[in-house]
């Protein structure tokens, strides 16, 4: 179980941080090469961001998969397949908790690159989601007991602890439910917070911006 956990806490760092950055630099390219006000003309701004997570989350998705499914074949290669079912159902409420909360992060991300102008700026204003996901990294690897069954409700948190705990057989059925929901409603409000910010900030090239400069605009 503690095994499975670490490469949970794993896959949800390298997949966030891989295509996190591949969002905010592509976000950052268009400002720095003029090409947003050509595309912020043709189609709504709303819409290009739509279009950013739903892609980048396709393609964490895909990598996701297929390392769990490389996973679980290795298991059964090696003589595991006694196991195989109780890693499986966890691995399944990972993708999903992955996906409900990188399309979340996957909005800060852009909201990172839109703060910036140019390639330089984004040290700065990804750290704050750097730490965030460095800091779910650590919770996943390193909580247990009562720390865990907490850090399992706590939205984006959950997306490793909930996990873990349903492989390690200490979550009953409707615990994992309960948690997406709150997942999902989180994500949500953080969706919507971060659309207000980057509509404001992506056509602001003067120079870099910060949350609260960008609330302002």
């Amino acid at each position: 179980a503690k095994i499975v956990s670490f490469v949970f806490a794993f896959l949800f760092y390298l997949s966030s941080i891989v295509f996190g950055m591949v969002i905010a630099q592509s976000v950052v390219e268009e400002k720095q090469n003029r090409i947003v006000e050509i595309l912020a003309s043709a189609i709504p701004v709303r819409q290009l961001l739509v279009g950013k997570v739903l892609g980048s989350t396709v393609m964490a998705l895909g990598q996701l998969v297929l390392f769990v499914a490389a996973g679980l074949i290795g298991m059964a290669a090696t003589g595991r397949s006694d196991q195989i079912a109780q890693v499986a159902g966890a691995a399944g409420w990972f993708v999903v908790f992955f996906v409900v909360g990188f399309l979340a992060l996957a909005a800060l991300w852009a909201v990172a690159g839109s703060l910036s102008t140019r390639s330089e700026d984004l040290q700065s204003t990804s750290t704050p989601l750097s730490v965030v996901i460095m800091a779910i990294l650590f919770i996943g690897i390193f909580v247990s007991g009562t720390g865990q069954v907490v850090a399992s409700y706590v939205p984006l948190v959950s997306i490793v602890a909930m996990p873990s705990r349903v492989v390690a057989g200490t979550a009953a059925w409707w615990e994992p439910l309960i948690s997406l929901l709150i997942m999902a409603a989180t994500a949500y409000g953080i969706i919507v917070i971060a659309e207000k910010i980057y509509r404001r900030s992506l056509m602001q090239t003067q120079g870099r911006l910060s949350f609260r400069q960008a609330q302002r605009v």
